[in-house]
């Protein structure tokens, strides 16, 4: 039941490239939105800084929502991947 340090590299490694992944979407989509919003905002100077933030939190909620199920595989896969790798 000892795993070896190159091992647990790996599955570190393996692991910051899930959290990179998993949360592109969410940054990608809400960096988006902030950039749009901003040259809305510049065009009409409107000067609201409520208005970004409602968007973004919507926007990246729905985002969530879309990729909820693809995250949830994408942890449990390496979670099962780790448990295999302490059982040999």
């Amino acid at each position: 039941m000892i795993v070896n340090n190159a091992v647990i590299a790996h599955l570190g490694v393996e692991l910051l490239w899930i959290v990179v992944w998993l949360s592109l979407p969410t940054v990608a989509a809400a960096s988006i939105v902030g950039v749009l919003i901003s040259l809305i905002q510049a065009v009409t100077q409107i000067q609201d800084q409520t208005v970004p933030f409602l968007i973004k939190l919507v926007v990246v909620s729905i985002v969530l929502v879309m990729t909820y199920n693809w995250m949830g595989n994408s942890l449990i896969n390496y979670t099962n991947l780790i448990f295999q790798q302490i059982n040999r």
